[in-house]
C-alpha cells in the first residue's frame, strides 16, 4: 500500500520529545502540510511559547523553510486565564521569522 498523497501535521514539541526535530523532519518532510508550533523542555508536552523551552528554533525554522510544501505555522500553546495573547503572538511570529 502506498500513501504518497497523505499529509501530516509536524508537531515541533512532539518531535523534540521523541528522537529530535531533525530526525523527525528528515522522515516526514515530504508529507508535512501543517505544523503545531510550541516548545517544551523534552520532559513533557508542555505547549510552551516558542523560546520558553529547549527547542533550537533557529534550526527548526531552517528545516521548515526547506519543506517542499512550505507549511503554515500554527501556534499550539497553553493559554493563561484572562490574558489576551495578541501582542505575544505578534512578537513570537517575528522572532520565528528572524530565526
Amino acid at each position: 500500500m502506498h500513501f504518497d498523497d497523505i499529509g501530516v501535521c509536524f508537531d515541533c514539541g512532539h518531535a523534540h520529545m521523541m528522537n529530535g526535530i531533525p530526525e523527525a523532519f528528515a522522515t516526514l518532510k515530504n508529507h508535512i502540510c501543517s505544523t503545531h508550533v510550541h516548545d517544551n523542555n523534552k520532559d513533557k508536552d508542555s505547549h510552551l511559547w516558542p523560546g520558553d523551552g529547549s527547542i533550537d528554533w533557529k534550526q527548526t525554522m531552517e528545516l521548515l523553510r526547506i519543506a517542499p510544501q512550505k507549511p503554515p505555522l500554527l501556534l499550539e500553546i497553553d493559554g493563561e486565564a484572562k490574558k489576551s495573547p495578541g501582542d505575544e503572538v505578534s512578537a513570537i511570529f517575528q522572532k520565528l521569522e528572524d530565526s
